[in-house]
């Protein structure tokens, strides 16, 4: 075995290490490279996209208030996503069937398009029928009766809380045109065309669901600017109407709240937990005749005494409780 230091030496060895740690040049970070889809362009600027995401934040808003108070249940609307597609990408997309609703937009050219599933709107539809708002298990398409009771107490408020929301914008009136079921019947516009996708999550009880808005850039091509330019915030500061006030004092009374009244509470150690048998009796920490708490969620708002009306059991109001200062100033 030949030995490197017996054909070198030792200045020359390190005059070779020095050479090849010179030649050893870090790999300069190449920058990121986005590949630019010519199929899918980005018309709609980040600004503009920002600006539609503050319009249907206040469309979702307004929405969600109004169909609350015709379910007599709590309803939660908020904007989940916004993306730049293709009109053909959208249509592939929605599941057969659907519920999708096309709408006019005067003075604007081109089709306002709302989609749910139906699974979202069996359950509307029974909670506005007084039902508990459950679905029908299986996917099929609306009856006429059923989509006459969407089309009056959920569709139309779309389309009027739709039109609030635009009318920093554009002074338009939403018209609902039709309501189709399969997809592929959709012809208001060529699949290449550039569409902006608004997804909405809907929430009534433990069931989530979208509901997809799509608008084609040639729609919205003439209010371009006024997006841009937009300031929705200005609006945010203004006083308030005094119909708007009304109008959500009506709606805030019809929302349903839960009342808890707990008679108490105690401590017990495991073993007696694991040998509570049917009739043994647990003290409480309150007394016979003791005031209750009534609870609004986690705020203790009334004082009252328990009793019993007919075969249920009942309270009797008796005092309000006053906030503490911790509490008033949340």
């Amino acid at each position: 075995m030949v030995v490197l230091d017996e054909i070198l030496s030792q200045q020359e060895i390190d005059e070779l290490i020095r050479q090849a740690a010179s030649e050893v040049q870090e790999e300069e970070p190449q920058p990121d490279v986005v590949a630019y889809d010519f199929k899918r362009p980005h018309r709609f600027s980040k600004e503009r996209v920002r600006a539609l995401q503050r319009i249907h934040e206040q469309f979702a808003r307004e929405l969600s208030g109004m169909v609350s108070a015709k379910v007599r249940a709590r309803v939660d609307l908020s904007v989940t996503s916004i993306e730049q597609l293709t009109f053909g990408e959208f249509i592939r997309s929605v599941p057969n069937p659907s519920v999708i609703i096309l709408c006019t937009m005067q003075p604007l050219e081109g089709s306002l398009i709302m989609q749910l599933s139906p699974d979202i709107s069996f359950l509307l539809y029974d909670r506005l029928c007084g039902g508990p708002g459950t679905s029908i298990g299986r996917t099929r398409e609306l009856t006429d009766i059923e989509l006459a009771v969407l089309t009056t107490q959920f569709f139309e408020p779309m389309a009027i809380s739709f039109e609030n929301a635009w009318s920093e914008i554009v002074d338009m009136s939403v018209t609902l045109e039709s309501i189709e079921s399969n997809p592929q019947f959709l012809q208001v516009m060529t699949e290449r065309e550039t569409v902006v996708l608004i997804s909405l999550t809907l929430g009534i009880g433990n069931t989530r669901d979208l509901v997809n808005i799509c608008l084609s850039y040639s729609a919205l091509e003439p209010v371009l600017k006024q997006l841009t330019s937009l300031r929705l915030f200005d609006s945010l500061r203004r006083r308030a109407e005094p119909e708007d006030v009304k109008m959500l004092h009506s709606q805030i009374k019809e929302t349903p709240i839960v009342l808890d009244v707990e008679l108490g509470s105690t401590t017990v150690t495991v073993a007696d937990l694991l040998n509570l048998q049917v009739g043994d009796v647990i003290t409480l920490d309150r007394k016979r005749y003791e005031n209750l708490e009534v609870q609004v969620g986690d705020l203790a708002k009334f004082l009252a005494s328990p009793g019993r009306l007919g075969d249920k059991m009942g309270i009797v109001v008796t005092a309000a409780r006053p906030l503490e200062r911790s509490e008033a100033n949340e």
